[in-house]
């Protein structure tokens, strides 16, 4: 496939001032970022966050919207640095991006690749990377051995990236060889070369794939992609000699013998104790002089490679051919077991080092060391600082690690302290919440405000408020009679109900002692409608407590005459003047006090079941914001310490129907006001205390009882 290079050229544009500047705040990892461009590894997001900004700089934040839309990201989930990403969410991204810009998937991936060196650079990691090698060859024979000590030294993941080697050509270009299990994404590597060459060797290449392929690596396919990188000779690239391979061409350093100096064996063995030199065939010619004090089975010259190691990193067959083909790779062995004294089963003794093809082209000698990182290996393997020559560098890597890690172990432990401190005042956050809204429950809004900011609350007088009373029929029966479950059970739906119409009528709840329902309007809020409200309420409670079954009649297994097995509830009413105001201080509570509260009472203690009771004043109070108010007259009641009151009963709400005042559809059998059945439930209750009476042949004393109305329970009159 011909890549068209004008539109990945277009892809790569330089940012703005203010973009490098916003993105070096960001606490990036410079090993995050290595890790990525070379593992081409997800691991971290850095892929996404790459994608992001490409996007971003070329067409706009709302082309990457639509992009994320395709792919079923939200925005700010798709490129979280520290998040582990798998490679289809990245292939979603891919494949979107393709179907938005209309770019080829393999544009796209090289496009990527340019641009993850560009943005690397911009970000303050250009001096490490122009500090990897002098050149091109030495750059990419390089990342090998950079994969490793990021992945198994920094993070330890253990993780299999991809694979680079290179030849250098008689021509001055490279061929380069490229080993991934990942298929399909060798055209990063295009994009990650070419613009390593313009930016850091200031060199233009060109890139062709000359064969792809696939090999068989133990239970592995690995993706086998072979390139030609050839310079483009230009002004800047032509001076001198200059190859990919070096700053000039390569020439054989003088060697001046000197027939006094000879090296022995012995030398060798004790300068470099831990070498290894072998021939084509494996065999172990001679050895360092601390692998002979702990290999006491090593014979030279009949010992194989493969007896006492294995080979772990590079993924390749153990074979001379593949050895001096990847000679400039790291190679990391694994001391076996068997052959170790001084060892135990769990102690892994590893080496790492690299390959000398020697002059005779007939042996291998890999110059090594001990490859341990941390104090903590070298205690669980047996290994000493002393094991180690003086001038190794990984004696100070293992100070430094262990210092890093101390300093590592600080930042976890404050990090989980920070993220502990941040879910603690989170829940704080929700528990003062909680508090708040059940404070709010107990008393007004306003009060419990000024209850959790500590001030005091002085009592409130209110000159117009209108208070009402409600309770159960027969509650001390069902008390009696029914089990407490059933009895907690009545009051809860009983509760919910009259609370939900509270809020709807925007009244404000006093209180609830047993079976009564006490609320209040014009208090803590003042209005000129109190009156209204209540009545609106009052009229909501009597159609909710229709829906309220007692369990008077689950527990006899019968019904009424009619079928109504619902709970029947007094209302009374009253308007006037009351006082309000928090009493107690381990357990506040919002109180009302006045003669108001007390003839409301009184109004609910002297009703009638199934319909309401509303005072003289209340009902003056409730036709001047409202004419539409109709009443039944009921006459004058000598009330029980309060003297003859004129009272009513509330008929209707000319407004308004009781659907409305309840907030729910009408449903479609009912009514189209809803008033002919808190009628008819009246009258239907009547006729059957009536019925019951007779029964009893209790006689005309309660028919009178009833035609008077006088101050009884139903439960009172058939006693």
């Amino acid at each position: 496939m011909i890549i068209n290079h004008s539109k990945i050229n277009g892809l790569l544009r330089v940012p703005g001032p203010e973009e490098v500047e916003i993105f070096l705040k960001q606490p990036y990892n410079i090993f995050q970022n290595l890790d990525n461009i070379l593992f081409l590894n997800n691991k971290f997001g850095w892929i996404h966050e790459s994608f992001r900004q490409l996007v971003h700089r070329k067409y706009g934040r709302e082309v990457w919207l639509k992009i994320l839309e395709i792919a079923k990201f939200d925005e700010g989930t798709e490129c979280d640095i520290s998040h582990y990403y798998k490679d289809e969410d990245t292939m979603k991204i891919v494949n979107a991006m393709a179907n938005v810009i209309g770019i080829p998937i393999e544009e796209i991936w090289e496009a990527y690749g340019g641009f993850l060196i560009q943005f690397t650079m911009e970000t303050g990691w250009d001096e490490l990377l122009k500090a990897l090698a002098h050149n091109l060859e030495g750059f990419l024979d390089s990342l090998d051995s950079l994969h490793y000590f990021i992945d198994h030294v920094v993070y330890r993941t253990k993780l299999k990236g991809p694979s680079f080697r290179c030849e250098p050509a008689k021509n001055g270009s490279l061929i380069l060889h490229y080993y991934s299990k990942r298929s399909g994404l060798y055209p990063i590597v295009k994009g990650v070369v070419r613009e390593v060459a313009r930016r850091i060797f200031n060199k233009e290449v060109i890139m062709k794939v000359q064969e792809r392929k696939q090999e068989h690596l133990d239970t592995y396919i690995t993706e086998h992609v072979i390139f030609s990188v050839t310079m483009i000779e230009n002004e800047t690239a032509n001076s001198g000699n200059l190859s990919l391979s070096g700053k000039i061409a390569r020439q054989e350093p003088p060697i001046y013998p000197i027939p006094s100096y000879k090296l022995t064996l012995k030398d060798f063995i004790n300068a470099f104790p831990h070498h290894l030199c072998f021939d084509r065939s494996l065999i172990l010619q001679h050895i360092g002089s601390y692998l002979i004090q702990n290999l006491p089975e090593f014979r030279p010259g009949l010992t194989k490679l493969t007896d006492i190691t294995e080979l772990l990193h590079p993924e390749l067959p153990l074979t001379f051919e593949s050895l001096v083909a990847f000679k400039n790779s790291l190679f990391v062995f694994r001391i076996k077991n068997k052959g170790l004294s001084n060892q135990d089963d769990t102690t892994t003794v590893e080496l790492k080092g690299s390959m000398v093809h020697l002059e005779d082209q007939n042996y291998i000698l890999y110059l090594c060391s001990l490859s341990v990182t941390t104090v903590r290996e070298m205690v669980v393997n047996n290994l000493y600082l002393s094991d180690m020559q003086k001038h190794d560098g990984t004696r100070d890597l293992i100070m430094l690690n262990q210092s890093r890690m101390s300093q590592v172990e600080l930042n976890r432990k404050l990090e989980e302290t920070t993220k502990s401190l941040k879910r603690m005042a989170m829940d704080l956050e929700i528990e003062t919440q909680r508090t708040d809204e059940l404070l709010c429950q107990l008393m007004p809004a306003t009060v419990a405000e000024s209850l959790r900011q500590g001030r005091s609350i002085e009592a409130a007088e209110f000159s117009e408020a209108t208070c009402l009373f409600t309770d159960i029929v027969t509650f001390t029966n069902i008390c009696a009679l029914c089990s407490p479950y059933d009895v907690v059970n009545l009051l809860n739906d009983m509760y919910l109900r009259f609370d939900r119409l509270v809020t709807l009528h925007d009244v404000y709840k006093v209180e609830t002692i047993g079976d009564a329902y006490v609320i209040v309007g014009g208090v803590p809020k003042v209005c000129d409608n109190h009156a209204e409200r209540i009545l609106n309420c009052s009229i909501g409670m009597l159609m909710e407590s229709r829906a309220v079954k007692s369990p008077l009649y689950a527990l006899n297994n019968t019904n009424k005459s009619n079928g109504d097995n619902s709970i029947k509830i007094r209302v009374g009413i009253h308007s006037g003047p009351v006082v309000a105001g928090v009493v107690g201080t381990k357990m506040p509570k919002y109180c009302l006090f006045g003669d108001a509260v007390n003839t409301a009472s009184k109004m609910e203690s002297n009703g009638v079941p199934l319909r309401i009771h509303v005072s003289e004043p209340a009902k003056e109070h409730a036709l001047k914001t409202n004419p539409s108010f109709e009443f039944e007259t009921r006459g004058v009641m000598d009330l029980k310490g309060k003297g003859e009151l004129l009272t009513h009963f509330l008929i209707k709400n000319g407004r308004k129907s009781v659907w409305e005042l309840i907030g729910k559809s009408k449903e479609k059998e009912s009514s189209i006001d809803g008033y002919s059945e808190l009628q008819r439930a009246y009258e239907d209750y009547k006729a059957s205390l009536t019925v019951i009476i007779k029964t009893n042949d209790v006689g005309n004393c309660v028919d009178k009882t009833i035609k008077k109305e006088k101050n009884r329970s139903s439960l009172c009159s058939l006693m």
